[in-house]
């Protein structure tokens, strides 16, 4: 493994915005399309429901949807995925964020019972949990950051012990305000096994690289080359602070994470070229480190490439209605064969654009769509 000094790495850079968008892909350009600015990335899930939801206006159910085991089809599409991504890279790393009880499934021969759903469990590698100890404050209301109710916490930790003893990664990311509540929740996750990264953020934007701790717990030198070796990580989704790729790509390079979470388009508007995502690899200490990319299968965004200006509800048929104050975010019928194919279906595909731009793995959000439809059932 040849490492690369920061120097080095700021060479390296300048020449990727000099080159950037040459001999990209077909299938990786499709990602390219010009977008509106970003919105947040996914609602935050606390004390076991969307933050952002208005829970007064449910989603629409077609007649369809109303017969579909929710979580049984979300559980096929993320397996759909892994099987397409593994067959592209085996070492392709794909964690889901949130939709912790999809670990568990009722027992076939006791529908009172639960069992660990192995098939899913094979699929991933790990799982990010948002707000096990720490929620945000309520949207439009003005509170402090607070602690999560415990029963949702202590539900938290029996899945993700669960999951952790099936050999899967956890990672949780907290909302924390203050060096105090930030040391408290590092601890307790660390304590216990998980990988913490405390966000001090409103509004749910991802947008900075925090400032305390102002290095990353257990700074690692060593090269990463699997899920299972990190012992810290970044959630770094929204770049509108960075005016060029090259500028974002150099502020994670003063960085030494193990792994970086990032959206394939920069400032919400224009793809990370090939050579960009090569030049996050690399911590500032010149060792490698993860790049994952931020994929929403549970919705569809009309920012993304896939959407088309004749896109509305209903139309084409697996769209369905806004996600409430969201409506840059559509639920969709994420079983529906035509979304599948969009997701990872073909080389034109959503999940084979992010590979050709040699993304190490992807972060899958949108897994808690299921419930809208148990709720409509």
């Amino acid at each position: 493994m040849v490492t690369r000094s920061p120097a080095s790495i700021r060479l390296f850079v300048t020449i990727v915005t000099a080159v950037a968008g040459a001999g990209i892909i077909n299938a990786a350009s499709a990602i390219a399309q010009t977008a509106p600015p970003p919105n947040p990335q996914g609602t935050i899930r606390a004390q076991g429901q969307e933050v952002e939801q208005d829970k007064n206006k449910p989603a629409a159910v077609t007649p369809t949807a109303q017969f579909v085991d929710g979580r049984g089809q979300m559980r096929s599409l993320v397996s759909d995925i892994s099987r397409t991504a593994r067959k592209l890279n085996p070492n392709f790393v794909v964690l889901v964020q949130d939709g912790l009880d999809l670990i568990e499934q009722t027992d076939a021969g006791d529908a009172t019972q639960k069992v660990a759903s192995s098939p899913f469990i094979r699929a991933i590698d790990g799982v990010l949990i948002r707000g096990m100890f720490f929620r945000p404050p309520t949207p439009k209301v003005d509170t402090p950051f607070s602690r999560t109710h415990e029963k949702t916490t202590a539900e938290l930790l029996r899945l993700a012990n669960l999951a952790k003893t099936r050999g899967l990664t956890i990672l949780t990311t907290d909302f924390t305000v203050g060096s105090k509540m930030t040391q408290e929740y590092i601890k307790s996750s660390g304590d216990r096994g998980f990988i913490p990264f405390a966000a001090s953020v409103r509004g749910f934007f991802f947008d900075a690289i925090p400032k305390f701790p102002n290095r990353p717990r257990n700074e690692n030198p060593k090269s990463i080359t699997g899920l299972g070796q990190i012992k810290n990580y970044l959630y770094l989704t929204n770049s509108s602070a960075y005016d060029r790729q090259e500028e974002f790509v150099l502020a994670l390079a003063d960085t030494n994470y193990d792994a970086v979470i990032v959206d394939v388009l920069h400032r919400g508007r224009r793809p990370f070229t090939k050579r960009s995502v090569d030049g996050m690899k690399f911590k500032k200490l010149g060792s490698r480190r993860l790049v994952l990319a931020y994929m929403n299968v549970g919705n569809a965004e009309t920012f993304r490439y896939y959407w088309q200006p004749t896109w509305r509800e209903g139309s084409p048929g697996f769209v369905m209605s806004p996600v409430p104050g969201n409506p840059d975010r559509h639920f969709v019928e994420y079983w529906n064969p035509e979304w599948k194919k969009i997701i990872a279906g073909d080389t034109k595909s959503y999940l084979y654009g992010i590979f050709a731009q040699g993304y190490d793995g992807v972060v899958l959000d949108g897994l808690e769509a299921f419930r809208q439809f148990e709720d409509g059932q």
